[in-house]
Order: C-alpha cells, then sequence, then structure tokens
C-alpha cells in the first residue's frame, strides 16, 4: 500500500512538471509538448485577425516581479503592429505548490478603434495523457442551486460511447439553460451567476495524474474540454459574452486562470487544492467563525435580550449575525425571511420602526459580550421608487428599455464610477457607524439580463466586463478602508464561489437550500462533502426548525451557523435546550481546525435514506483528526468499519463525542481493519475524535 496517496503533500513530481511548463513559458526551457501545448496559453481574434498569428513564446518582452509570501508574478508583454493591440500575461508561480495562475490584459494601444475582439480564451492550451489507451475523465460538480443535489460530484468519461472515443464537453449558457430545464427543478430557468450550476473548478484525470483547474469571473463563463480520443484533451475557458471594439486607450482583462497539477489518486489533487487555496486565496489570518443567525426584521429589544441570553448561558459564539430586513421604511412586521418587505431593497437606512436608536446598541451588546458583529447589505440589487433609483437612474441598469415599473428590479452598475463610488461610501459609512466586524454581501438576482440589455452595439460583454472588474475592487476598497473587516460572500446561497472572489471572502451560507424548514438533513451532508472536495472556507445553518443532534452535524463544516431565534431565544424562551446548544456549538469548535486538514469521503456522497454517509478530516502536522458518521433513516446497517488507509504509524487515542469513552489504537490496523462505528438506531450519528500519541512538533 503506498502511503500519503490521498494526502495533500506535494511530490516532487508535480513539482517538477509544473516548473518545466513555467520555464518553457518564460523561455528558460525548451519546450518538450510532451504533456502540455507549447503556445501561449491564451488567444482570442482582433477581426479576422488571430492572435496566434502574432502571439509568440519566443518574441515575449518579459519581466519577473519579487517574490512575497510564496508568490511571484512574470509579465509576458506583446504588441501587435496591425492592430495596436497590446498583450500582457500576468503569470503567477508559486514556491509551494505545483500550480501556475494568469490574468490576461489586452489594451488598445492603437490611435484608432480596434477591430472587434472576439473568441477570447484565456485558457486555450493541450492536455495529454502520458501514454496510450487512456480515457480521461471529466470530473466536476454541480453548482449551488438551491437543490438537494447542489455539490453533487460527477466523473464523465471523454467518449461518446464504448466505440467512439473523441468526445466535447462544453458548458455555457446555452447548454446549461438546457440542463437546468431538464432537471425540472431549478427556480430560476436561467442563472448568469458564476456557481449557479456548475462549480467553476474541474478536475481531469488522465490516467495515473491529471490537472485541477478553476475559472475566476464573477460572470458568464464558459469552458469546453475536447479529448480528440488519441490522447490530447484542448482545454479552453474564459468569458462568455464579448464581442467588442476597444476605444483608444482602453483595456480589458479576462478571467483568472489556475492550473494545479497532480499525480497518484484524484483526492490527492483535491486535497492539494484545498491547502494550496487556503494559503493562496483565503483571506489572510481568518479563523471560520462560529455565529448566530438573528433577523434584521426583528425589534432591537429582542436582539438585546438574546444577547444577554446567550452570554448568560455561556454559549461560545464568535459573531451575532443580523440578517435582511433592518433597512428601508417599510410599517408593516418583518419577523422572517417568509413575510416582511425586506426584499424591497435599495434604501440603507435603518428602519425605525423596528430599531428606533439605530443598530449601534445591538452591536455594542453583541461586543460587550464577546461577540463580533456581522450585518447583511446588499448594494448592488435595488427595488425602483426607493430614494436613490429616483435621484440617479443613470446608476442602474435594467432588463428591458420600457417605462420602469414601481418596484421592478434594478442592478446597480458597478461600472459605473458615480454608482460605485457611493457602493463604497454607503457600506463603508454602514461598517463605521455600526461597528461592523463581517460585512455580508448578498445578490438576489440573475445579472445577466441587465447586462446584455445595458450593452451598446458593437460592445457585446462590456457591461459585464466593467461590473466584474467594479465588483473586485469593491471589496478591494472596502478592505482598504477598513483592514480587519470579513466578508461573506453570499448571492442567494453560494452562487458566486469563483476563485478571484474566494481569496477576498468567505462562504457562511453556501445554498438557499437550508433556507426552508422541509430542508433534508441527508441532502445537506451530502452538500458538504461535495464542496469540502473543493473548497475549505464554507458553512451554512441547520434549516429552520427544532434542531436535533442528526440535524446539526450534518451540517459541520470549517464554521458553523446555528440560530438561536429558531427557539424564540428573547430572554424569556422557556424550553431552550442550552446545554445541547452548548454542546453543539463545542463539538463545532472542536472540528473546525480539522476542517483546515486533508479532507477524505469515506462513502458516497448522495442522499440516498437507505445508505450510510461518513467523512474523515486529518491534519498531517499535528496528527489529530476526526470520523463523522450518519445512518440514515431507511439503512439496515448498524455498523460501518471505515479504512483510514492514510494514516500513519503510531498509537492513537480516540475519544467517543456523545460518551466520553476513550481507547487506543494502533495505526497499522485503523488503516487495514478500519475503524468501526455502531449505530444501532436509524437515523443516528457519530463522531470519533483522534489524536496521535506521538510529538508533534
Amino acid at each position: 500500500m503506498t502511503r500519503n496517496d490521498g494526502s495533500s503533500r506535494v511530490r516532487a513530481e508535480e513539482m517538477a512538471l509544473m516548473g518545466g511548463w513555467l520555464g518553457e513559458l518564460l523561455g528558460t526551457a525548451a519546450p518538450s509538448g510532451e504533456r502540455h501545448g507549447t503556445d501561449v496559453p491564451f488567444s482570442c481574434r482582433c477581426g479576422e485577425r488571430s492572435s496566434r498569428d502574432w502571439l509568440r513564446l519566443a518574441d515575449a518582452a518579459r519581466a519577473t516581479g519579487n517574490w512575497a509570501d510564496g508568490r511571484r508574478v512574470h509579465e509576458l508583454r506583446w504588441r501587435d503592429a496591425a492592430t495596436g493591440l497590446s498583450a500582457v500575461l500576468e503569470l503567477t508561480e508559486f514556491a509551494d505548490f505545483p500550480a501556475i495562475e494568469w490574468v490576461v490584459r489586452l489594451r488598445n494601444d492603437g490611435a484608432a478603434d480596434t477591430p472587434p475582439i472576439r473568441d477570447f480564451a484565456a485558457l486555450d492550451t493541450v492536455w495529454r495523457c502520458p501514454g496510450p489507451g487512456i480515457v480521461p475523465e471529466l470530473r466536476r460538480a454541480l453548482g449551488s442551486d438551491g437543490r438537494h443535489d447542489d455539490f453533487q460530484y460527477e466523473i464523465r468519461e471523454l467518449r461518446q460511447s464504448m466505440w467512439s472515443v473523441p468526445c466535447t464537453v462544453r458548458m455555457d449558457t446555452e447548454r446549461n439553460n438546457a440542463f437546468r430545464k431538464a432537471r425540472n427543478g431549478s427556480c430560476l430557468p436561467t442563472d448568469g451567476r458564476p456557481a449557479a450550476t456548475w462549480l467553476p473548478f474541474f478536475n481531469l484525470r488522465t490516467g495515473g495524474d491529471g490537472l485541477i483547474g478553476a475559472v475566476g469571473w464573477s460572470g458568464q463563463w464558459f469552458a469546453e474540454f475536447a479529448h480528440d480520443g488519441k490522447g490530447a484533451t484542448k482545454l479552453a475557458a474564459g468569458m462568455e459574452h464579448l464581442n467588442t471594439i476597444l476605444h483608444p486607450g482602453e483595456a480589458i482583462r479576462s478571467p483568472r486562470i489556475l492550473l494545479l497539477h497532480w499525480q497518484g489518486e484524484p483526492l490527492h489533487g483535491h486535497n492539494v487544492l484545498r491547502q494550496f487555496l487556503r494559503r493562496h486565496h483565503s483571506p489572510r489570518g481568518v479563523e471560520m467563525p462560529i455565529c448566530n443567525g438573528a433577523w434584521g426584521g426583528t425589534p432591537t429589544a429582542k436582539h438585546l435580550a438574546a444577547i444577554a441570553a446567550i452570554a448568560e448561558h455561556r454559549l461560545p459564539y464568535d459573531y451575532y449575525w443580523i440578517d435582511a430586513g433592518w433597512y428601508g421604511t417599510s410599517t408593516k412586521p418583518c419577523p422572517s425571511v417568509f413575510e416582511g418587505e425586506w426584499s424591497i431593497t435599495g434604501d440603507w437606512r435603518v428602519n425605525r420602526l423596528y430599531h428606533p436608536d439605530g443598530l449601534k446598541p445591538i452591536s455594542d451588546a453583541a461586543h460587550a459580550a464577546g461577540m463580533k458583529f456581522l450585518l447583511w447589505i446588499e448594494p448592488e440589487r435595488a427595488k425602483h421608487g426607493t430614494p436613490t433609483t429616483l435621484a440617479h437612474p443613470e446608476w442602474f441598469l435594467r432588463r428591458t428599455a420600457a417605462p420602469p415599473q414601481p418596484r421592478e428590479d434594478v442592478l446597480l452598475d458597478l461600472g459605473n464610477p458615480a454608482a460605485w463610488q457611493w457602493a463604497v461610501d454607503t457600506v463603508s459609512g454602514l461598517i463605521a457607524e455600526n461597528g461592523i466586524d463581517c460585512y455580508r454581501e448578498d445578490f438576489n438576482t440573475d445579472p445577466s439580463p441587465f447586462w446584455r440589455q445595458a450593452d451598446e452595439p458593437g460592445r457585446e460583454g462590456m457591461k459585464e466586463m466593467r461590473f466584474v472588474e467594479g465588483l473586485y475592487s469593491f471589496w478591494d476598497e472596502l478592505r482598504r478602508r477598513h483592514p480587519a473587516l470579513l466578508i461573506d460572500n453570499c448571492a442567494s446561497g453560494g452562487r458566486r464561489l469563483e476563485l478571484e472572489l474566494l481569496g477576498r471572502s468567505v462562504a457562511l451560507w453556501r445554498s438557499d437550500y437550508n433556507c426552508f424548514p422541509g430542508a433534508d438533513p441527508d441532502a445537506v451532508q451530502a452538500h458538504g462533502l461535495g464542496l469540502h472536495l473543493w473548497l475549505p472556507n464554507q458553512t451554512i445553518s441547520p434549516p429552520p426548525a427544532t434542531e436535533d443532534t442528526y440535524q446539526v452535524r450534518s451540517c459541520y463544516s470549517a464554521g458553523f451557523v446555528l440560530s438561536t431565534r429558531k427557539f424564540g431565544l428573547d430572554g424569556g424562551a422557556e424550553g431552550v435546550p442550552w446545554d445541547d446548544f452548548r454542546r453543539w456549538l463545542n463539538e463545532a469548535k472542536r472540528l473546525r481546525p480539522l476542517f483546515a486538514g486533508d479532507f477524505y469521503p469515506l462513502t458516497p456522497g448522495t442522499g440516498d435514506p437507505g445508505a450510510w454517509l461518513a467523512y474523515w478530516l486529518h491534519v498531517p502536522e499535528t496528527g489529530e483528526g476526526a470520523v463523522v458518521a450518519f445512518r440514515r433513516a431507511a439503512s439496515p446497517q448498524a455498523a460501518a468499519a471505515f479504512q483510514l488507509r492514510d494514516l500513519p504509524d503510531g498509537i492513537y487515542g480516540i475519544e467517543r463525542a456523545d460518551d466520553g469513552e476513550y481507547w487506543e489504537a494502533d495505526g497499522e490496523a485503523l488503516r487495514h481493519e478500519g475503524l468501526t462505528i455502531h449505530l444501532p438506531e436509524p437515523r443516528s450519528s457519530q463522531i470519533l475524535f483522534y489524536r496521535s500519541l506521538a510529538d508533534h512538533p
């Protein structure tokens, strides 16, 4: 048995291959063409002229930056004398991971408009199998669509049939729309947010190794995997809708592209990706929080009573979270997400009916109780008729050219400098005035119809381009003004989980599936198992119903959200399970550092009620870990043994969470014979914590 097949331990051979590819791009190594393309790894057309006619690696002017925080950026520059178009490849090298990533920037350095720029593929290269007879596998995951099968892992061979090996898989709006319609359950027939239909992450297995790729773009992207049947797969990805002239001096950018090489098992590639994202695409120094979720339309007095009760009963929350409903001028009660007028966004004055003295008393009380303060805001979506939409209609995009209707959804144009400045000043002011420690940005609309409607003739894609650039710079400016600020990335629950925003934020609400009382905890377990293969910094809350241990454990992740409001916790509630709350929160905190390690599915990640679901967490640096297991309601199996196949040698102390029973076991036995979990009752769960008894640094 090969040890650590699935672990995140980076291998020298992986670094060597990516180092060689980087060397070819930088002109320090001779092109091999053995595994990957030897051309510039992106392409576009300018009029009838292909970039392949003038973008050659040998002609690039190169510059290299200094190492900083384990990475350095190389610039490759070209200029086309025929069109005046210049191109810059900003190529990032990593000292500790077998990965490269890049952004492409195009600029019109001529004196006249360029011909139309189209077919802009930020990724355009080839990946070859290491030997004959290998059929590549495309491994990907569904997105966050508020469904029971969110984040379901899919494996697809790149063959049409047993007899026809060539195969092309393409993801774009047309195919996504057809896919969503066929699923007969998506709440929106189309959705242009980047992680709504598919996650923008992929794992292409080519026998004993493969490439993980990611697209960083908060708009509409495409990806294509075209296997020629002879071992070569063409890889292409980029912004989907772009066909535009550029005026003199005007520039555009591509989505960010990541490629990460792995050898051995696909699970090893996923664990390397997890550690790569934690190291290079996560807010620095952030530990995923344990949050109490509270509703914004709840009156101040009840918030203050809840905070007092949390402090009195020593519930170890990190954040007090106020969600939607705290703003505007509605005179109607707004007790929950299913009642009231919380969806009338655009007026970000505190509603004095619910909060006569503003939100600062709640923030102050949370801070005094040892918690930080989180506030929900949705600045990009507004209802026509709110003050700013009437004062500055030019700041907002619409779906149609017809006269605006009252309470019609409009989209703040973050590509408009004045609108962008209003968003920055408004949100920054709320942060400063209310002592906000975490800014939770929601985005409950499909932006693509607004972008398409607003594009000028001959400038398709430019509204989206400037909007996405504006979104990134908006968050960057908030973090510059408020260096300690944490940003929570919510777009109807996880629909903006993409590479660029991951480095600026965390995801405290990965799917809106959990908004509804009928949400199945078995599906939630499967959501976590699927998404943790790709993204480490994400979490969720149990559905809005009275929790039990099975439901709560189904939601454990790198962080945790548990809402006291579900028990009417206003300081005088009776029958509140204080001891259960404390136990669940402490259990979540004990698991939290383990989710930062390696993640191993021990069962398939489905919602099958007749099956078990289990996963294993292991931190190689400390020798600590846990196995989390669920016996579903219809499962006839009362016990299961799980092999911890990558566990190092040594003696381990094991503790059962439910009753604290402790025993010791040998690592070799846990690898081969497995760790046995007994669950005599259907619909039950167990957590076994362990630690190595050997000394660790």
